[in-house]
């Protein structure tokens, strides 16, 4: 008896230090592919009141690795500590993207956003999510992304393995990078591919990009050589939203931008850069959408207090 009694110790022993092994084996590799993240340098635009919002919070963007990057645009972290301060109310004017994201309490997809997008940072707490590319997260959902339009969802919806336990493993590690890279394996384990309407978006994005020029749907139909009506229904069944949505959404950002960065912005000149010929049309899709006129917006980002 006793020497059974042995050997099953021996065999716990040797099970245990297996076991651990492979830990820290996983753990190695885990660091070792963190350490290919690198972070994004520019700045995020649409954020309101950007100069404000940084002293209230540090978001820290992540390229994706070459495998993903097809499907997202970046990855990133929130940060915050305002123990003794007020809550802040952060106001982003959302991409084209939908999003994914976890705290200590949930996990959660948020579809494209058709007006501004606020959220509510008090005490201490972090942020680990992900943005996709216009037309990114089709591949993972494999529906219309029109049905996840102004829509919150939870993430165990789409990825079943997402629930608490990857929560709290995904917040517990040390550094963001070995963060990002659980986000990656998670996305890796559906194994996503490309298609031709996924290449005809990102084509008609980067010639958004690079042709300032073209500021119709008509336009950029022409650009990739389809048709405007194809074009319209595959950004609607991929990206959540028309194509004429996208570029009014594009200009309002560029707007914003330039309010934040430009001393005196003259908002006729801007107007007309934009692609409008009215400008009264412009005004009233900027306070549609920030809530105030140009001029407004501009003046209320300068006379904000700083903590």
């Amino acid at each position: 008896m006793v020497i059974r009694r042995k050997r099953v110790d021996l065999d716990v022993v040797i099970l245990l230090a297996s076991r651990i092994t492979i830990a820290n084996a996983m753990s190695e590799e885990l660091q070792k592919r963190a350490d290919r993240f690198r972070k994004k340098d520019a700045e995020h635009p649409g954020i309101l009141d950007p100069l404000e919002a940084a002293q209230r919070f540090r978001l820290t963007r992540y390229l994706p690795s070459a495998e993903l990057a097809a499907f997202v645009e970046h990855h990133w972290i929130i940060q915050w500590d305002l123990r003794g301060r007020p809550a802040y109310v952060s106001e982003v004017l959302p991409h084209p993207s939908v999003n994914f994201a976890f705290t200590d309490e949930r996990g959660w997809i948020t579809g494209v956003t058709t007006g501004k997008y606020t959220y509510e940072v008090r005490d201490l707490g972090r942020i680990v999510g992900t943005m996709f590319r216009p037309g990114g997260f089709f591949p993972f959902w494999r529906r219309p992304v029109t049905e996840l339009t102004d829509t919150v969802m939870p993430v165990t919806d789409v990825f079943t393995t997402a629930g608490d336990d990857f929560r709290r493993s995904l917040l517990a590690h040390d550094t963001d990078e070995e963060r990002i890279a659980r986000l990656e394996d998670l996305l890796r384990s559906h194994g996503a591919t490309t298609d031709q309407n996924l290449d005809l978006v990102r084509a008609a994005l980067d010639a958004i990009a690079t042709e300032r020029g073209l500021r119709t749907v008509a336009s950029v139909a022409q650009f990739v050589h389809v048709s405007a009506r194809t074009l319209q229904s595959v950004f609607r069944k991929y990206v959540g939203v028309g194509l004429k949505w996208v570029l009014m959404r594009y200009r309002l950002i560029e707007a914003a931008e330039l309010a934040a960065r430009t001393p005196n912005p003259d908002w006729a000149d801007i107007a007309v850069d934009l692609g409008y010929t009215d400008q009264s049309h412009f005004v009233n899709d900027f306070k549609r959408l920030v809530g105030q006129p140009p001029h407004q917006y501009t003046q209320s980002i300068r006379s904000a207090p700083t903590f």
